[in-house]
């Protein structure tokens, strides 16, 4: 399994399963590794947070479950019925994978791909 942390800084562990889906294993409260919990990300998903980075160059995460902000990719997920959560781990999957980097404007953060 592979540690990485959150734009915030939370660490995780995941693994990612035949290309397919990536399995994440959230710390828990006190930000120890656990294996009882995951969230699954499925190949869909990366595919167009992948997509949506690579066409904007620079964007806002917006990982809010209940209100991501317009043309941020949460809200992009949400309106294919996603979870923004989802986010928090695939932004620093793809930060580690040397997709994109994170920058953080105020209180929010962005991401901003490689080539940009």
């Amino acid at each position: 399994m592979r540690k990485t942390t959150s734009p915030s800084g939370k660490p995780f562990q995941y693994k990612r399963c035949n290309d397919e889906e990536i399995i994440v294993y959230p710390s828990d409260k006190e930000d120890n590794d656990q294996d009882k919990a995951a969230i699954v990300i499925t190949s869909f998903t990366e595919s167009l947070v992948r997509d949506a980075i690579a066409k904007k160059c620079k964007i806002l995460i917006g990982a809010s479950r209940d209100n991501p902000p317009p043309g941020s990719i949460g809200y992009l997920l949400r309106n294919v019925k996603q979870s923004p959560q989802q986010l928090s781990y695939l932004a620093g999957i793809l930060r580690d994978e040397g997709f994109c980097n994170i920058e953080k404007e105020g209180n929010a953060y962005i991401l901003v791909h490689r080539r940009a």
